[in-house]
């Protein structure tokens, strides 16, 4: 892979295979098993699993895998069928780059073994990722850790899915999630439905069913779950008339903060404001992780940089340095077993993906503000009575909004831009064409065709 990867969603296949509630937990339950069982390998493995395509094998008890799942009661029979079930399933594989587009489509079963333990052995579950899959599973980077605490709140399938697929996306810098088409999110989060169809060719999407249906009770169960201090808040693009895709944003949940944890000592929330985390960070961590935990990270992160200040070398970044220790020691690493090269590996890619998103979401904000410009001139060119008009029609729409419309009465004039945001938005959607028209060069089109044009604009200047 060429780029940093953002995040990596997986989807069944087949329609018969669409996954249960418990399913769900139990794929990600041997993620959890696996994580945990190779930060004690030698630590070359993921080098080796790459190159040699080779896969340790993992043993767990029946009974542990459904305490990681969340999973009540002893119908452990049950479990066994999922377990069936995941090893027969064969799964869509998106991997998403660091500019949220998807970079490449696999196909790939989850498990390559499985084994049940028979007499003596009863109880114990032995089995083996796919190599190209374990090497993904195993990069906290790209397959996120996801909070025990919030997952068992979640009880139905579509919300564990919606929790499961938007929270690998918590740690970016503009804390939102790809824009992926609305038949991907409803496969993500159903499988294979009714709301997807294939006719002559082309999708057909039953969107507003799958919402009032599917969506709308997914977000609400997310957004009820009391550990989280974020809820998700959905976000529609539209072609046309229609919702061609969705995404999802992160927003705090201010109103509900409970402050800085009053247990916690003066001189540890001294040493995290230090390393830069914000009081909202802070809250964020005594609500994931408990303080001896996060003082032990403390220690950890202290006693590395004295031992590589011997060495003559420094930590890239303390606070991307001390949350890598404080993901490992969650994760279920013992202190001794902390792997610091890789960890320092870690934080300098991660560091470069953030300097990557903030590029990305300034080039964005350049975009847009180049077609807010180039929209603004051609309003200008229009006559008076033209500009009337379009106010008009934007009155006589049944999409017409008395709040956003307010901004009409002082006319479309150049330092109106709220006005001017109303009337492009309604015109995407009624007047297509016109806008169509109006974007009508390569430039106006996409930010990579706009790029081009901006840098062969400035290499001219400079020649």
């Amino acid at each position: 892979m060429r780029k940093a990867v953002s995040a990596i969603h997986a989807t069944p296949a087949k329609p018969e295979h669409n996954q249960s509630l418990n399913n769900r937990r139990l794929f990600d339950a041997l993620i959890m098993v696996a994580q945990l069982d190779c930060r004690g390998k030698e630590k070359n493995l993921i080098p080796r699993i790459k190159e040699e395509r080779l896969s340790p094998m993992f043993e767990v008890r029946i009974t542990d895998l459904a305490r990681l799942a969340g999973i009540p009661g002893k119908n452990f029979e049950r479990l066994y069928e999922e377990l069936d079930q995941l090893y027969s399933m064969d799964f869509n594989w998106n991997v998403v780059g660091e500019d949220n587009q998807v970079e490449w489509e696999w196909k790939a079963h989850f498990l390559s073994v499985l084994g049940k333990g028979q007499g003596i052995k009863r109880g114990l579950i032995r089995f083996a990722l796919d190599p190209s899959i374990l090497v993904i599973v195993l990069e906290p980077s790209q397959w996120a850790t996801l909070s025990l605490q919030a997952m068992h709140g979640l009880g139905t399938g579509p919300s564990y899915a919606l929790f499961q697929n938007c929270w690998r996306y918590i740690n970016t810098y503009n804390k939102i999630t790809a824009a992926f088409p609305t038949h991907v999110w409803i496969k993500l989060l159903v499988g294979e439905s009714r709301f997807v169809k294939e006719e002559g060719g082309r999708t057909v999407v039953d969107y507003g069913e799958f919402k009032r249906r599917i969506l709308n009770n997914a977000i609400e169960r997310v957004n009820a779950v009391p550990v989280l201090g974020y809820t998700l808040q959905l976000k529609e693009h539209r072609s046309g008339n229609r919702v061609s895709r969705l995404q999802f944003k992160f927003i705090s949940k201010e109103q509900e903060s409970l402050g800085l944890p009053l247990t916690w000592p003066d001189d540890v929330l001294k040493v995290l404001d230090g390393m830069g985390f914000s009081s909202k960070d802070i809250e964020d961590m005594s609500q994931a992780h408990s303080f001896e935990v996060v003082a032990d990270s403390i220690v950890r992160l202290k006693a590395a940089e004295t031992r590589l200040r011997s060495q003559g070398k420094a930590i890239t970044a303390r606070k991307a340095y001390f949350e890598g220790i404080l993901r490992n020691l969650t994760a279920g690493a013992a202190g001794e077993d902390l792997d610091h090269e890789k960890i320092e590996a870690e934080v300098r890619q991660m560091e470069l993906q953030k300097a990557a998103e903030i590029r990305q979401l300034k080039m964005q904000e350049a975009f847009s503000e180049h077609l807010r410009k180039r929209f603004r001139s051609w309003i200008l060119v229009l006559s008076n009575e033209d500009r009337e008009q379009l106010v008009k029609d934007y009155w006589a729409s049944e999409d017409a909004n008395p709040i956003l419309g307010k901004a009409l009465d002082k006319g479309l004039t150049e330092d109106n831009r709220s006005a001017l945001s109303t009337i492009r938005g309604w015109m995407e959607k009624h007047r297509p064409e016109t806008i169509a028209q109006i974007f009508e060069n390569p430039e106006d089109k996409a930010i990579e065709a706009w790029m081009a044009w901006k840098l062969a604009g400035e290499d001219a200047i400079q020649g």
